[in-house]
Formats: structure tokens, sequence, C-alpha cells
């Protein structure tokens, strides 16, 4: 019997590439950046404030002078453009286009203010990953004895980083990404392959019939010769549900990083609850619930990540195999039948749910899930395998 604890923090030179990170901004004067004051109007927005009523803020006033009209200061036409349209607002989310639209005279003080002109995107590797892996390991071996040899083992772990990304991986693949280059720790969460509980097995056992054995000891040659001397051997596997990841993200915003979406943040708890749904397996079991539990992401974050699970995997494999010895000295024949998936057990794939995208503030608006959202389209399947289901197969050996 042995039991283990694994614990490891390292910077790692992982593959966390960071793509088109639209500058924050400081205003010289005032000394506040364009997280701050955006963040003010985006307070605002959700407090339902009138447009008429929003107080000058000199981030907007200092550099974006060309936004004021006739009737409105430039920060409150900044927040007509974030601002609800209960109040007359444009009932934008998509922060990094607002950007856009502001970026050059005669609206903003200085041209290209936030976008950097030579590019439309970059995409650098940096190894500036954080990677943080804690486990507690627990294993009981039996070794060949009294017909039976097993293995089994526990472990309960946790894998944190900022990017589950590969090194040598030249994918443009949100894996990879952190969605703020100017705070990866924002990024910081579950791995992609974090799995909390694994328990694998493996064993060996002779069946006790047969001559000398605990059932039906004294067969006579013929008899034994048939039922006696059949091994059983078998292989069990179960984990608990990696993240799903890239979900839930928003479906046509880009709030804080011009190239990839980020994903949507928890206004309150919520955990997968797989059940069905118009008839369909789901993620949720109540979808419009689950949708409603999310609000768009604001300037600078990449939302919350990795916060769902699929659900997890489990198999037994088993064989059953007899060698029958023949009358020429040194021939015989092993006869084997496996089974693979012995119990038929076939459970969904949480990265392959036809739809996990957000629409606009699913809390403020109460929208209704969409048919799609959460539903499972496939099943797990083994390693190199096509099909879920249980397959079997038998095997015939000579030896000589």
């Amino acid at each position: 019997m042995e039991a283990s604890y694994v614990g490891r923090f390292a910077r790692k030179l992982l593959a966390s590439r960071d793509i088109m990170q639209l500058n924050n901004i400081r205003d010289p004067q005032s000394g506040m950046t364009w997280y701050q004051a955006s963040n003010q109007l985006v307070d605002m927005r959700y407090a339902a404030v009138p447009i008429a009523s929003v107080q000058k803020i000199p981030f907007f006033e200092n550099l974006f002078p060309g936004l004021a009209t006739s009737t409105l200061t430039a920060t409150q036409a900044a927040y007509r453009r974030f601002a609800l349209p209960s109040v007359g607002g444009r009932n934008s989310t998509d922060y990094t286009f607002a950007q856009l639209l502001w970026d050059d005279q005669p609206v903003a003080r200085f041209n290209n203010t936030f976008y950097q002109p030579q590019y439309a995107a970059l995409s650098v590797f940096s190894t500036i990953a954080a990677s943080n892996y804690n486990a507690a390991q627990f294993s009981v071996r039996q070794r060949l004895r009294h017909d039976i040899q097993f293995d089994f083992n526990y472990t309960w772990s946790h894998s944190l980083d900022n990017a589950s990304g590969l090194q040598n991986s030249t994918a443009y693949s949100s894996a990879g990404f952190i969605l703020n280059a100017l705070d990866p720790n924002g990024n910081y969460a579950s791995s992609d392959f974090d799995s909390r509980h694994i328990i694998n097995a493996n064993w060996l056992v002779g069946l006790p019939i047969g001559r000398n054995k605990a059932f039906l000891p004294h067969l006579n040659k013929m008899a034994n010769g048939l039922v006696g001397g059949w091994t059983l051997t078998g292989i069990f596997r179960f984990n608990t549900g990696l993240p799903i990841v890239g979900g839930p993200f928003e479906a046509d915003r880009w709030a804080t990083n011009w190239n990839a979406q980020s994903n949507g943040v928890r206004v309150r708890p919520i955990t997968a609850s797989p059940g069905d749904f118009n008839g369909q397996p789901n993620l949720f079991s109540d979808p419009t619930a689950a949708l409603q539990s999310f609000r768009d992401a604001r300037p600078g974050e990449g939302g919350d990540r990795n916060i769902l699970r699929g659900p997890g995997y489990v198999t037994l494999d088993a064989g059953l195999y007899k060698t029958f010895k023949l009358p020429w000295e040194g021939h015989r024949i092993t006869f084997r039948w496996e089974v693979y998936n012995v119990t038929n057990t076939q459970r969904f794939d949480g990265n392959t749910i036809a739809d996990v995208s957000l629409p606009q503030d699913p809390f403020v608006f109460k929208q209704t899930a969409s048919p799609d959202f959460g539903r499972f389209t496939s099943t797990q399947t083994p390693l190199n395998e096509t099909k879920a289901g249980r397959v079997m197969q038998f095997a015939l050996r000579y030896e000589f």
C-alpha cells in the first residue's frame, strides 16, 4: 500500500499566445486609465443611470473631446454608446469596437489612440504562463498470490494555469490565448485538462474452479481440462469531467481583446446539471436559468474560464482466457474472449455541445435559452475508437 502527496508550482515555458491587445491608455492629466474610466460607464449602464445625469469623467473630456455634441458632454456621449435602451442608450457591450470608433481625430485628441497602425492582429509566444499542480495519490497492490494479482490507484488533484496550450503548437487556437496580455493572472483558472478525481484498477484472477481449487476440486482430468484453469482479467477507469473549454462565451462582442471573445461572467453560482430539455440531453436541467446566470465581460475582463464541467468518463474492460495443452510436446492452444466497455456505458461529451454562446447580458434582458444551448451532440469514445458502445472479440492462438 502506498500513499503520497505531490505539489508543484513553477513558471513554465507554456505557449501562451497573446493576441491583439488594445492599449489600456492612461490620461496624463487625471491619471485615469481606459479600464477605470470605461468601467465607470459600465457601472452606470447596469444601474440604468439617465444619460443627462452623468457627470464629466476627466478621461473622456481630456482624450476624446470630439465626442461632445451641442447637448451632450464627451462623457455623456461615450456613456450613450453603452447605456441601456431604457434610458436612450445604444446598448453596446462591444467595448473594443468603441475603441475603434474613437481611435482617431477629430474624436480623439491624437490619432491611433488605441490601435497600433502596423498590425491588424499580433499573435506571439511568450514564457509568461504559470502552472500549479497539487495531488494526493493512493495505491494498493497485490502481487501474484493465491491466483490473484491487482493494482488500485486513486488520485485527487487540481491543476491550474493561465493557458493550457502546448509550446510546440503553431495552431491559432483559443486553448493557448491569454485574453488580456496586460493581466495574465486574469486568465488563471483550472487547466483545460484538469480532472479532480481519477481511479484506475487492473486485475488478473485465476478462477477458483477445478482440480485443487475451492470449487469442484475433485474433477477428473478431462472435465478439469474444460472448466479448470480459466483466468479473468480486467481494467477499470473512472475520472470526473473535464472543463468545458471555450464557453460560455460572448457570441458577437469583444470586450477586451479585438480577436478573441471573452467568456461570460457569472452573476450567481452555477454548475453543470445534466438533464433532459425538450427531449434532448443537455448540460443543464434548466438551460434558461443557466443562461440568465451570466453577464457580459467588462473592459479588461477575459471572463470566467473553465467554470463548467462535462460528464465524467467510466469504462470497464474484461477478458477471459485459458490455455489448453495438446498431446504433442510444446503444442498448446490459448482461447481468449475480450470485451471492451462491458457495461455498455455511454456518457455524453462535454466538448461537443451544440451551442455555448451567450446573447447580450442574459441576466439583464432575461433571454430564453435556444434549443441548442447546452445540448449534447455526441458521446465520449475511447482513445483510437470510433464508437462508444460495447465491443467484443474472440481469439484463438496456436503455439508450437
